[in-house]
């Protein structure tokens, strides 16, 4: 048996007795408990960010970072709040104005989620309307077109 002694082993006894290494103990079963929900959150958290074939949408001080022609039919958008402020998202038809589309809440800063929508053929406004976001730069012209293969 080797015996050291100094200040690195006292810092090594320490750790040992601070996480519970005394070696009677066994670690609890856990392979029938629920997962947290810090847990549940990260999962779903992390299904957000790495959807498949999901459209990224960054939303910043003040730009809307995304494709300017996506093809027709249903979509998945990953809107990334990559700002300080809180952002939201509009589809506007630009001859009426009529908002066609909105995020239900806005997105908080560093917030990830996926949206889904069916984008029909047509030239849209994408804007951020939060407290004149809009007139600062966050807007851009979407055209969407039909899809070959229908």
């Amino acid at each position: 048996m080797i015996h050291r002694s100094g200040p690195l082993a006292a810092a090594l006894v320490v750790l040992w007795a601070a996480i519970g290494c005394s070696g009677d103990a066994e670690p609890p079963d856990r392979a029938g408990d629920p997962p947290p929900a810090a847990d549940a959150a990260l999962s779903a958290n992390l299904d957000t960010i790495y959807a498949a074939d999901a459209v990224d949408v960054a939303l910043l001080e003040y730009a809307i970072g995304m494709p300017t022609r996506l093809p027709a039919g249903p979509t998945v958008l990953r809107l990334s709040n990559q700002g300080f402020e809180m952002h939201n998202l509009k589809l506007v038809d630009p001859e009426s104005g009529d908002v066609l589309w909105e995020t239900e809440t806005d997105v908080n800063t560093g917030e990830t989620r996926l949206e889904e929508i069916v984008f029909a053929p047509g030239t849209y406004w994408v804007v951020c309307d939060i407290a004149g976001h809009d007139t600062r730069g966050m807007y851009m012209t979407l055209t969407v077109e039909a899809r070959a293969d229908r």
